[in-house]
């Protein structure tokens, strides 16, 4: 395996294709946590996952452990979750709420801000131990319509600037999915520890090229239960995919698949007498309006390197090493909206993307697969030539347009993979 000093990002990655290093190099990895995920803004947290002064949770950031936390003073700050006499982590909860965190080493104790205020024992330590020594914050934080990014970075553009304009478009439209209404996370999020690369699942997520045949079981089992044709978008000229600045990007199938995805809620267990209570209490005209709410917008929107909005749902993905992945689905629910809603949204969300879905297995498999098949081939490359010098640049240059079957993702992704792992400093 190379070293990190002897890595080349750029020999790994051409216009249509990546070696198969960039999945299976430690050092490759090593130098992503640097220079991917400690140099750009990465996706923490929707904003009601912390809803009161001292709300927490611990996560990554690559591979930093950190606390993303709501002090008293209810500004949102990520601290990295080491103490900083000894090193060990001084928060082991996944969340809660705590006013300060003690380290069970040696019981240095912060504040919920990082800051230092108790040390064991304090005349044995220098009189300005505890202004020297809070716990280290992250420089940057700061989030779009409830979703909390950070950085490592002071220097790092403004997140606004970072997503653009194109992401931003694709951004809204996924958040005003159900009648405008404020969105929430739901309290539990589905966690899967894949034994694959995280670049697998950014791909995957914004590839409209699998479905009909990853997932050809679930598209069967429509077709039997609804009694008509049913097939994923894949072919059609009208559903497109897109690559924005920065590694964003979105495959848009919505025209052409909206109606489809209402028809599935009628599969659902109970879905007769829940839509009949839905019409009762809301009237017809805003039942329509309810209903088309129930799937989420029908658009998949990836947001570099570690977001993925899609169904009703926000993906967060987490590397561990060169070859262990954790990928967190949590379901957004519907604040203000009938209780009937939000009951059919996460039994239509169940039906493809829970443990025991139609749908994410089927991704899980592949990626495994994938994995499985990693070692020498003929050439070394893996390829995303799909639709390549066919797509079109929009909006002024800042997207690239392509059929929602194109690589025009991936294509987009590891171009900002490249800048990222091949700048200096």
């Amino acid at each position: 395996m190379m070293t990190t000093a002897r890595i080349h990002p750029e020999a790994l990655v051409r216009d249509d294709g990546v070696r198969r290093e960039i999945y299976r190099d430690p050092g490759v990895f090593a130098l992503e946590m640097e220079r991917i995920f400690k140099r750009t803004w990465v996706y923490m947290a929707h904003d009601s996952e912390l809803a009161a002064g001292g709300d927490y949770l611990t996560m990554r950031i690559g591979t930093e452990p950190v606390v993303l936390v709501r002090g008293e003073d209810d500004e949102v700050r990520v601290l990295v979750n080491r103490c900083r006499h000894r090193g060990a982590i001084v928060c082991e909860r996944s969340a809660g709420n705590a006013k300060s965190f003690r380290c069970q080493y040696h019981g240095w104790t912060y504040r919920n801000d990082g800051q230092l205020v108790g040390v064991p024992y304090p005349e044995r330590q220098s009189a300005d131990v505890r202004e020297r020594l809070g716990l280290v914050a992250l420089p940057r934080v700061e989030s779009y319509r409830g979703l909390i990014f950070a950085s490592f970075n002071p220097d790092v553009p403004s997140l606004t600037d970072y997503l653009g304009p194109g992401a931003i478009g694709y951004f809204d439209r996924f958040l005003d999915q159900c009648l405008g209404l404020p969105l929430v996370a739901h309290k539990q999020a589905h966690r899967i520890a894949m034994g694959a690369n995280w670049k697998l699942q950014v791909e995957n997520g914004m590839d409209g090229y699998h479905a009909g045949f990853t997932h050809r079981s679930f598209f069967d089992v429509m077709q039997r239960r609804l009694g008509t044709s049913v097939r994923y978008a894949s072919g059609l000229p009208t559903a497109t995919s897109r690559a924005f600045r920065n590694g964003h990007c979105a495959i848009d199938p919505e025209t052409t698949s909206r109606k489809p995805l209402i028809n599935r809620v009628a599969t659902l267990p109970e879905a007769e007498e829940r839509l009949a209570l839905l019409r009762a209490e809301v009237g017809d005209d805003k039942y329509e309006d309810y209903l088309g709410g129930l799937t989420g917008a029908g658009i998949n929107v990836g947001i570099y390197p570690n977001l993925q909005l899609i169904g009703i749902h926000i993906r967060r993905i987490d590397p561990v090493s060169v070859d262990q992945t954790v990928v967190s689905v949590r379901p957004l629910l519907v604040d203000g909206a009938p209780d009937q809603v939000n009951w059919l949204r996460l039994r239509y969300h169940e039906l493809f993307y829970g443990p025991a879905g139609f749908g994410q297995p089927d991704d899980f498999e592949m990626f495994e697969r994938v994995e499985a098949a990693l070692g020498d081939t003929h050439d070394g490359w893996f390829r995303f030539e799909r639709g390549f010098g066919a797509e079109q640049a929009v909006d002024e240059g800042d997207t690239t347009l392509g059929n929602v079957s194109d690589e025009t993702p991936q294509r987009g992704q590891y171009k900002q993979w490249t800048a990222l792992m091949t700048a200096e400093g």
